[in-house]
């Protein structure tokens, strides 16, 4: 199978069933004829972009995503509040929320959605995000709420304190 159907079908399957690791993924496409390595599954998900998260039942699965303004806006609940301390900005999201916030902003960053930011790091509930530059926080944290919003970053209006002057800023629902 040539890899551009193959990595079609692994997408069919993350549509289509609950896949929680790498290592169902494999055995779902050996019981389909198609044995392919653990490594070369690692890069057939990272290609198609696919994450784990969790899905409405709290299970952890992998998900497929197109846009960042779609994967962050999609589950609106994920971005509780932002923090900005110069350079960083901190996420909240609900338990278990963070890496999923956490690979959608670092494929943001890389697509250029997230212009000021260079990556990010995610604990369970916390995303602690770094900015290009070292008073770019502010201007981060707008385009992350923008797009959380499902805003384009140039329409965002939001404020965004500093660290010095609010601690948070609680996002209204």
């Amino acid at each position: 199978m040539n890899p551009l159907a193959r990595k079609q079908m692994i997408a069919d399957l993350i549509n289509s069933t609950r896949l929680a690791s790498q290592d169902e993924l494999l055995k779902a496409l050996k019981k389909r004829g198609i044995g392919v390595t653990q490594t070369t599954i690692s890069r057939d998900l990272l290609d198609l972009g696919a994450m784990r998260g969790k899905d409405e039942s709290g299970r952890f699965r992998y998900i497929l995503g197109g846009s960042i303004s779609k994967k962050i806006s999609g589950p609106r609940h994920l971005l509780l509040s932002v923090a900005v301390s110069g350079n960083l900005v901190v996420a909240k999201t609900p338990p278990g929320g963070a890496q999923l916030l956490a690979g959608q902003i670092d494929a943001a960053i890389e697509s250029g959605e997230l212009s000021s930011g260079i990556g990010s790091i995610a604990g369970d509930d916390t995303v602690m995000i770094v900015a290009r530059t070292p008073a770019a926080g502010n201007t981060l944290a707008k385009e992350i709420t923008a797009l959380a919003d499902g805003e384009s970053k140039e329409s965002s209006s939001r404020a965004v304190k500093s660290k010095s002057s609010s601690p948070k800023q609680k996002r209204s629902r």
